[in-house]
């Protein structure tokens, strides 16, 4: 019987991948929709603060045949007190009518129970922030072979907490293409392996060969991490040191964890970490320059590939120096570009290619992560040693 449903935000293949890290049974209902038979190791609305990829966590009540007031309405009628409740279809292109709406608060209301509704306003579903700010009961309805799984959410995404990391931060570089929070915390996460969330981490370290404005050092601080990071940049690296001292007073920061910073080439980090030292390297590497190719015109084909060459060289010295400074059985969790370029695509195929005769092995990838209208895409890879 499943337990709890995940409602995976706008990457899902990451947020399904971050999911793994915590339910080994963890499965797609549909393109974005998960779902588990095991309990939460957390209670949902704290487990939800530690996930960047899913935007509701829902309780499974059950499953009907039909979507109907009849077979709907006795799962609200627990509640007490005036009810404002809502129905979520996800899995098929339906909404739920305004009538229906309407012939649910009227079987309810024959039972005593004050109640209004809430009509999604875009698409077949109600937005997390919606769900929060107007305390919501929410059906959550996910279509399954000939019917539909029942789950009541019990947990949003808090929004505004991520609103402020993104957007509150001292410092950031939206020209470079960082990658947001969200997606740093999805990395981290799928980094850590699977482990019992509830529990600490003992001491382990997370290392950044790229770290630019500090985002995914910040989330593995926020996961109890302690964080190393490096840029060729020093001006970069100080505004790392201000976004980070910065997220390390907040309120839900981790005690007692610690990072440094430091100026260097990625291929030379084994100049500035100890031998087998990083448990972890999760980096957004240097992608090469694609503002040539955002102007609209065709591209020239030889640029591209030049670019490919270059960024070839450059992660396989990273990945071969790396080598050196992870601990045995170590992760990489890697962003690889894809360049999408007059109808063609053109990746770092040299690099998948010489990873085990580097000495690593590969875990999963590739994971798509873009933003629309990308030029370059990325491709997560999770490799260990």
């Amino acid at each position: 019987m499943t337990s709890h449903i995940f409602i995976l935000g706008r990457v899902p293949a990451l947020a399904f991948a971050e999911l793994k890290t915590f339910f080994p049974d963890i499965r797609l209902v549909s393109q974005s929709v998960a779902a588990s038979d095991h309990p939460l190791a957390l209670p949902a609305d704290l487990f939800i603060t530690k996930l960047g990829g899913t935007v509701k966590i829902a309780e499974a009540l059950g499953r009907v045949n039909a979507i109907s007031a009849e077979s709907l309405a006795p799962f609200i009628t627990h509640a007490s007190g005036r009810v404002v409740f809502g129905v979520s279809v996800y899995g098929q292109e339906l909404k739920a009518s305004r009538q229906l709406l309407e012939d649910i608060k009227e079987r309810i209301g024959a039972l005593g129970i004050s109640a209004r509704f809430v009509e999604a306003r875009k698409g077949t579903t109600l937005s997390s922030v919606v769900v929060a700010k107007d305390k919501l009961v929410e059906l959550i309805l996910v279509k399954q072979d000939d019917g539909y799984i029942v789950g009541k959410t019990i947990a949003v995404q808090p929004f505004e907490d991520w609103g402020e990391r993104d957007f509150g931060r001292p410092y950031a570089d939206p020209v470079a293409g960082m990658l947001p929070p969200k997606v740093a915390r999805m990395v981290v996460n799928i980094a850590d392996g699977s482990r019992d969330i509830s529990r600490p981490l003992a001491q382990k370290t997370l290392l950044d060969p790229f770290c630019g404005m500090g985002t995914i050092l910040g989330e593995a601080l926020m996961m109890g991490w302690n964080a190393m990071g490096s840029d060729i940049s020093a001006e970069v690296v100080e505004k790392a040191r201000g976004n980070l001292h910065w997220l390390t007073k907040k309120p839900e920061a981790v005690p007692g964890v610690t990072f440094r910073l430091d100026v260097a080439d990625a291929v030379h980090v084994s100049t500035i970490a100890t031998p087998q030292s990083v448990d972890a390297i999760v980096t957004e590497p240097y992608m090469g320059d694609a503002r040539k190719l955002q102007s609209g015109k065709k591209a020239d084909v030889q640029y591209v590939k030049n670019i490919i060459k270059g960024l070839e060289k450059l992660y396989i010295g990273c990945l071969r120096d790396w080598h050196k400074v992870l601990k045995k059985g170590g992760v990489v969790v890697m962003a690889l570009p894809i360049y999408n370029i007059n109808g063609k695509t053109y990746f770092v195929k040299k690099v998948i290619d010489m990873c085990e005769m580097l000495g690593y092995t590969t875990l999963a990838g590739p994971i798509e992560y873009s933003r629309p209208q990308a030029v370059v895409k990325r491709n997560f890879f999770v490799w260990h040693t």
